[in-house]
């Protein structure tokens, strides 16, 4: 049951097949479907319904999805973090009996 949950997909914002904010190309990767037609669709419905409705959907999208977590977010750019600089999580390290010399 434990790897069931592992490879459980999880609808997140596409960092790798992104025009915009990446929402389409995760709702893309989430299906498997191509991206581009699930854009053109999208385009054309929004249009058919004079553009604003279909422009604050997508925003509204972009907000409720989480970012792709294996890789670089707008959200972490913002925060001035690169992908080097992104914290590890790695056990912290103690150091025991531990001198210091001073070179004269």
């Amino acid at each position: 049951m434990a790897s069931r949950r592992k490879r459980r997909k999880r609808l997140t914002r596409s960092a790798s097949d992104r025009r915009l904010l990446g929402v389409l190309g995760g709702f893309a990767q989430y299906y498997g479907i191509k991206a581009s037609y699930l854009r053109w669709t999208y385009v054309i419905l929004t249009i058919l319904t004079h553009v604003v409705p279909g422009a604050i959907i997508y925003l509204m999208m972009a907000l409720a999805m989480p970012s792709d977590p294996h890789t670089f977010s707008l959200a972490s750019f913002l925060k001035g973090q690169t992908p080097s600089s992104q914290p590890q999580h790695r056990e912290r390290k103690e150091l025991h009996d531990v001198e210091e010399k001073d070179d004269v």
